[in-house]
């Protein structure tokens, strides 16, 4: 499951030969990077949560952009213009952070698709990357997915798509037609530049990316455009591999995204759910929905204190976790007592894919470019990030500019058993709005019986402290009652908003049948079946 078709059918062929959930995420994950430049690349960061059916163990590969060593906390902080009402991006005159060298973080996505590969797949690289090579050398119609990104700004203050997407002469020459436009849905996209970069990394691996030959190319053209990046922080860089955050919700294990990834929010909705007989309410009715609303409402509260990169910041997260913690809101809640902290919310820059096997496999991995900082350096053809946007430029704060600190973010990539037996791998693109998506998705098929396809397509709220959006299609009466009980709702004017995370399920049933759910959100996705 994943928003991009070739990306899906690829992971499928993969499983159709043999290769294991593994190589298919490997080889539909770069796939994706190839068909889908705006949201993923080689420049970007992501997560995945891995289940591994032959050691019956977990895994979580953090492949998280950290900051660059040119950065320092205070260096901008007298150049700040404000912030943006909508998911508080730093605004500078010359939009620094958005745009161009000065807002790339360090990248983990090549280092964090070689460690799921060395660690757990089968298929040697160069078959796994094959497909994506020959569709970058080939080329292929842009499909509307991509082209529909490209032509107004994400919200105001946001820099163009037509300039963003041209801060350099390469990214201009890729991106824009021969009218000096973005390119339109249908026409043609080609790409040999980054054929060749892929190629050299099946022939040389991750380690000329960070430390070799490309890595020298990198290398030479942050230094000459003032980039924070250096070839320290390339070398040094490593994904952090560690175990899942895990929490049980009424009858399955759930592991997600450890800190400083959403797993956090994602699990403290569950715990706070599970507090409460939510079978018995009618979804989306007035009860459930001010439940819903309050329960994320009051976890936007540890996101806006506390979700940071633990390397630097403290993270109480056992006690954030704990059952006194889940009770101690749920007693809030039932009193009526709602937070005053506000956060909005935006469409979110990244992709997803969610893979099993029939060995029981699961993977689950989240990536992203955040928004693309339009730069793609001469000879490689890829985009890279824009990490810095989503950084704190006031010192002192959980996610200040201080060089090695990872980004947090709400990234979820989630795997679940029941009975022991893997069941369920979901997760997200759709920036903060994730980790309200994945919960309410699991919740509408533990609680609530959904099938895939009902679960990530019902209607859905969302709220990072206040207030508590809604769409339209919950019902009015609804919003009516949420409000008389005081609660802030801004009901939204689309039937499935695209502001909202676009969930991608798999599920294995008791019988070993698969069955998958692609979110009909910002444009859809793509569900395939092995038919091994």
């Amino acid at each position: 499951m994943a928003p991009q078709p070739a990306a899906v059918e690829v992971g499928a062929d993969v499983l159709d030969s043999g290769g294991n959930a593994f190589d298919a995420a490997v080889a539909a994950g770069y796939m994706q990077m190839v068909t889908d430049p705006f949201m993923c690349g080689l420049g970007g960061w992501g997560a995945a949560t891995l289940y591994d059916a032959r050691v019956d163990a977990f895994e979580h590969i953090g492949f998280w952009p950290t900051v660059g060593s040119g950065m320092t906390p205070d260096m901008w902080v007298d150049d700040v213009e404000g912030f943006t009402d909508i998911w508080r991006f730093a605004l500078f005159a010359d939009r620094r952070n958005m745009i161009g060298y000065r807002s790339i973080m360090t990248p983990g996505s090549v280092a964090g698709f070689d460690a799921i590969h060395r660690r757990h797949a089968t298929r040697p690289m160069a078959d796994l990357l094959g497909p994506s090579i020959e569709m970058s050398r080939g080329g292929f119609p842009m499909p509307e997915y991509v082209t529909s990104r490209g032509h107004q700004p994400s919200l105001p203050g946001m820099p163009h798509p037509r300039d963003k997407y041209a801060s350099t002469p390469a990214a201009r020459a890729l991106f824009h037609n021969e009218q000096g436009e973005i390119k339109r849905t249908g026409e043609s996209y080609a790409n040999p530049d980054q054929a060749r970069t892929l190629e050299r990394i099946v022939e040389f691996g991750a380690h000329d990316f960070y430390r070799g030959g490309l890595a020298d190319v990198i290398v030479a053209d942050f230094e000459a455009n003032g980039a924070f990046v250096t070839r320290t922080d390339l070398a040094s860089y490593e994904p952090v591999i560690e175990p899942p955050l895990r929490t049980v919700y009424r009858d399955v294990e759930v592991a997600s995204a450890a800190v400083p990834g959403g797993g956090l929010l994602t699990l403290q909705i569950l715990n706070i759910l599970r507090q409460f007989d939510v079978a018995s309410l009618e979804h989306n009715g007035p009860d459930h929905a001010f439940l819903v609303g309050a329960a994320l409402s009051w976890v936007g509260v540890t996101r806006g204190n506390h979700l940071a990169d633990p390397n630097f910041r403290a993270v109480p997260t056992e006690e954030l976790m704990s059952d006194d913690h889940a009770a101690r809101i749920a007693d809030r809640i039932r009193s009526g007592e709602l937070p005053d902290r506000r956060a909005l919310n935006m469409p979110g820059f990244t992709t997803h894919l969610s893979v099993m096997d029939e060995a029981g496999n699961c993977a689950s991995i989240t990536h992203t470019l955040t928004t693309c900082s339009g730069v793609v350096v001469p000879g490689t053809g890829f985009t890279w990030n824009d990490c810095v946007s989503l950084m704190d430029p006031i010192p002192e704060r959980p996610n200040s500019y201080e060089p090695g600190k990872a980004r947090a973010s709400a990234v979820s990539p989630t795997v679940i058993l029941k009975g022991g037996r893997p069941w369920m791998t979901v997760g997200a693109p759709g920036g903060w709005s994730i980790s309200s998506a994945v919960a309410q998705a699991i919740s509408n098929v533990v609680d609530f019986g959904m099938s895939p396809v009902e679960a990530v397509s019902a209607p859905r709220l969302h709220s990072e402290g206040t207030p508590v959006y809604a769409e339209l299609r919950v019902p009015r009466r609804t919003v009516e009652a949420m409000r008389l009980r005081d609660m802030e709702v801004v009901h939204s004017l689309h039937n499935y908003d695209p502001a909202f995370a676009s969930v991608q399920m798999a599920m294995m049933d008791a019988n070993g049948r698969f069955r998958g759910g692609a979110d009909p959100r910002r444009l859809g996705g793509a569900v395939a079946i092995s038919h091994r």
